[in-house]
């Protein structure tokens, strides 16, 4: 009888030395002064599957993870300044997040390291009715990729 054919979905955990790393910034006002009425990418984490936030959150995961799913992930951190914690484009309070892919390149292009994640996230609605604008003047979400922690 064979125990594993090619191609069958099944679960396991492997870890190789592929990893990459991706920080993501979120605009939200209020998310660290007020939490309870941010606005904007409001990606809290509150372990309640009918919670607008977390709703949110797992929009995001879900986007990233049509191309490659995040296998190292942190929780969302609120933060005063998202310039102060390494943001170039988007400004003022909001989230960090940090995952790490496990394939290579997987959301590179010729241009941009994260290229795809520009492309493809840009215009998602999440459950709040914030739009994901990657680029241009209403950018509100910033991504970096790394290979290094």
């Amino acid at each position: 009888m064979v125990s594993k054919a090619h191609g069958l979905a099944s679960a396991s955990q492997v870890l190789t030395g592929n990893l990459q790393y991706y920080t993501v910034w979120c605009e939200s006002p209020n998310a660290f002064s007020d939490p309870d009425n941010a606005t904007g990418i409001n990606i809290r984490i509150t372990g309640d599957i009918a919670d607008e936030t977390q709703k949110n959150f797992e929009i995001l995961i879900q986007s990233v993870g049509l191309r490659a799913m995040p296998i190292i992930l942190n929780d969302p951190l609120a933060v005063a300044d998202l310039a102060a914690d390494g943001a170039t484009s988007v400004t003022g309070e909001g989230f960090v997040w940090e995952f790490s892919a496990e394939q290579e390149n997987v959301f590179a292009t010729k241009a941009n390291e994260v290229g795809l994640l520009v492309e493809e996230m840009n215009g998602i609605v999440l459950v709040n009715g914030a739009v994901l604008d990657t680029n241009g003047a209403g950018q509100n979400i910033e991504f970096e990729g790394r290979d290094n922690l």
